[in-house]
């Protein structure tokens, strides 16, 4: 008898990983999550946070011993932050793991094909970190399909509007005040009080070991003093929103410049936007009008898509 086959669709970033488990005829059998599982800033650590929330999805199901799901009967299709890296993606698949098969596509992707059920759309996550995308065409064809990639490309040189960027900038501006180059603000002071420090040499030991997820703790700093006015906070918000306005003008085709005819064609067809993520409630009102029009809430989640993906994928070799 051959054994059952199962799916376990990843969504994996820099804070924590979801994954879905799922039988072969789609049915959703349980949820969990794990640790962060972002491959650009540790490969190893993914994969270990992948494997802790798989076994903890399958834990959740309630079966005799005899009959309980294994590691090896599952494919993976796994979303995963870092994954836009080749090289970062070439060393997490010669990783050894425990699943029948793996395959991998970028957090990003995995999130567009979902929130738009494998149909053209634009999609901005703005959470820990941000990046966006544009899919053009369907996922049933392995010919007519693509995505146009913004951004990603981790928060020392990028990310923009992100949790980790607003962070960053927000211990920027306190470091200004230190050294009383602008004026303190409520903004300030909730940082200094979030990391416990007093003086500018203090805030530097503090955050000298932090990356996009540490940096991004401090954002609900900057969202709570936007919220109560502070003008500090609101340059902050108010760069992050026309950053992420820059970037939904170029995936929906209004600032791309040249335009190959799959562009000008998907343009034609007024393509849904997706914003999520864990900022995205604050930046949402600061969009376009042209944007605004454009919303739609997502369809799926990533973990759905990319198993979506996987399968027709497989259906189509």
């Amino acid at each position: 008898m051959v054994d059952q086959s199962y799916y376990i669709g990843v969504d994996g970033g820099g804070t924590h990983c979801r994954v879905q488990l799922e039988d072969e005829q789609g049915n959703v059998l349980s949820c969990a999550e794990a640790g962060p599982a972002n491959m650009m800033t540790n490969t190893a650590g993914a994969m270990q946070s992948i494997i802790s929330a798989s076994e903890k999805a399958i834990s959740a199901i309630s079966r005799p011993a005899k009959s309980a799901i294994t590691l090896n009967q599952i494919h993976l299709a796994a979303g995963l932050a870092g994954a836009n890296i080749p090289s970062a993606l070439n060393e997490f698949l010669n990783l050894h793991h425990p699943f029948k098969s793996i395959n991998v596509i970028s957090d990003l992707h995995a999130a567009c094909l979902g929130a738009h059920n494998g149909q053209s759309g634009a999609l901005i996550i703005c959470g820990t970190g941000s990046a966006a995308t544009v899919f053009t065409g369907s996922s049933t064809s392995t010919n007519s399909h693509r995505f146009n990639d913004k951004g990603g490309y981790g928060l020392s040189i990028s990310d923009n509007a992100s949790g980790g960027w607003l962070g960053l900038e927000a211990v920027k501006q306190s470091l200004l005040v230190f050294d009383e180059l602008i004026p303190k603000s409520l903004l300030f002071t909730s940082v200094c009080d979030r990391v416990a420090v007093t003086n500018a040499h203090q805030l530097v030991t503090k955050v000298a070991g932090f990356k996009g997820k540490e940096f991004g703790a401090l954002a609900p700093c900057v969202v709570a003093a936007y919220e109560k006015g502070c003008p500090a906070a609101k340059v902050l918000i108010e760069q992050g929103a026309s950053y992420l306005n820059g970037v939904g003008e170029a995936l929906t085709g209004k600032i791309m410049g040249d335009k190959t005819s799959n562009e000008k064609a998907s343009n034609d067809q007024d393509l849904p936007l997706c914003l999520v993520g864990g900022l995205s409630h604050v930046y949402q009102p600061l969009l376009s009008a042209g944007l605004q029009a454009r919303l739609v809430e997502p369809k799926s989640s990533p973990q759905a898509g990319v198993i979506q993906y996987v399968k027709q994928q497989a259906a189509l070799a």
